[in-house]
């Protein structure tokens, strides 16, 4: 008996343990800053050989990469997901690739099948391949695809809103990435995950398809919160007339955005790209099961706003400056972009936002840095570039040609204005002191520490 036992719990641990969980189906190769068409072009290929998924061209972009869409099932229930309409929005592209190879795999084939009777399943990846290649927003004709329902200027607009015609989805997510420095809600967490029922109409009413869109976000927000507690927003709901998902919404269309943010430590979304892909799922289940009509609009009303500019890369906060006309403290946020990054603002911020690195500079003074001139060949190994700190240097004057940086740190020529206070918009590149020695560099958004 004791023996019949021990097999049976053996058995049940290798059936676990060989799970092809939601959770733990990750497709390789996508976990970088910026995802192409032929990053995905393989996983489309494989998943279409599964007998239940059909792939479909259904047209090209305006430089003639090709748009797909996949069909899974055949049930009276139609689900509309599209990604990547804005081509530097890559999270959702690569967690419906997961959630694909989850559909395709055959350990989840009794799952596949409970609901492919009830429910199809479209999928479009990367509506913008072109701005893909070139990682921006808008697409190779300089359009922003997303304010393009109405005119359906763009080939690929006029896709997406042919294929949502014939569909006739009766729900539809809308997939993007918003930037890193929202918060769920005022003096919040980073919103890693937003959602929205978009509006139809300027006053914001809500009708019944509305109401359905966000009892199912009230209903999919509680996996959000179980999997990153206190990181889920709710996004400006202000009615955008151009916009697909407020067209969509205007057709009738349950519409559930979906924008994916970020994560402490964790430069490419890994996280949101999980949270994603379980929504995936529990989005087939909840629609299978009828389980989201038990939950209340009320939650979602519930799910704080997003806050604007809540966080910043870098925030220091009461630092000295000592100026001509006296002493005075003041906070400094510092946020990395571009190949140098310059001050984005001064003042009390650590009152209204976070840093997602912050110092207490209360007892540190402000200090300029000296020009290193270039009159010979120098690579900038983080060692090199970590003496020249030392030494005060923060900025280099003389033929930048001759620079080559091995770090991620950014270089700033001192051809840039530097001033002996910070400035807005200032290059980010100073010291900052302690009894009369650099204690830290800042180099952009990097925060070194030079002891």
């Amino acid at each position: 008996m004791r023996q019949h036992a021990l097999a049976a719990a053996l058995l049940t641990l290798s059936t676990s343990t060989l799970a092809n969980t939601i959770e733990d189906t990750v497709a390789s190769g996508l976990n970088k800053p910026a995802i192409y068409y032929a990053d995905i072009e393989p996983y489309l290929k494989s998943a279409a050989k599964h007998p239940s998924v059909t792939l479909k061209q259904i047209g090209t972009s305006f430089q003639g990469q090709a748009l797909n869409s996949l069909k899974i099932g055949n049930g009276p229930i139609k689900v509309m997901m599209w990604s990547q309409m804005h081509g530097d929005e890559n999270t959702a592209t690569a967690a419906l690739m997961d959630f694909l190879s989850f559909i395709t795999a055959d350990e989840n084939a009794k799952w596949l099948t409970s609901w492919q009777q009830k429910i199809t399943l479209l999928i479009i990846p990367m509506v913008n391949p072109d701005g893909a290649a070139m990682q921006t927003r808008h697409n190779a004709q300089g359009i922003d695809l997303n304010r393009d329902a109405k005119a359906l200027r763009t080939k690929e607009g006029q896709i997406l809103m042919a294929v949502a015609n014939e569909f006739k989805p009766d729900f539809g997510f809308n997939l993007h990435d918003q930037n890193a420095y929202y918060g769920a809600g005022k003096m919040g967490k980073q919103a890693t995950i937003s959602v929205l029922a978009p509006a139809y109409n300027e006053a914001r009413e809500v009708n019944k398809s509305r109401g359905e869109a966000m009892q199912f976000i009230a209903h999919l927000a509680k996996s959000v919160e179980t999997m990153i507690p206190g990181h889920l927003g709710k996004y400006n709901d202000s009615y955008s007339f151009r916009s697909f998902g407020d067209t969509f919404s205007e057709k009738g269309i349950r519409t559930i955005l979906i924008e994916s943010g970020a994560y402490p430590n964790d430069p490419n979304r890994q996280i949101a790209r999980k949270v994603n892909r379980v929504l995936y799922k529990n989005a087939i289940d909840s629609l299978t099961t009828g389980a989201w009509k038990n939950a209340k609009i009320a939650q979602y009303h519930a799910i704080p706003f997003n806050a604007k500019d809540n966080w910043v890369d870098l925030l220091i906060d009461d630092v000295t400056v000592k100026s001509e006309l006296g002493y005075y403290q003041i906070d400094i946020a510092i946020n990395n972009k571009g190949q140098s990054p310059i001050i984005k603002e001064l003042g009390d911020i650590s009152s209204i936002r976070q840093g997602y690195t912050s110092l207490d500079a209360s007892s540190l003074n402000f200090k300029v840095g000296n020009s290193f001139v270039l009159n010979e060949s120098l690579t900038l190994t983080e060692s090199k570039y970590k003496e020249l700190l030392i030494q005060g240097y923060s900025c280099f004057s003389g033929d930048i040609n001759m620079l080559e940086n091995a770090t991620n740190w950014p270089v700033y020529a001192c051809k840039s204005v530097f001033t002996s206070i910070p400035s807005l918009h200032a290059p980010a590149a100073f010291f900052l002191q302690a009894n009369g020695k650099n204690k830290y560099a800042v180099l952009g958004a990097e925060l070194i520490n030079l002891d």
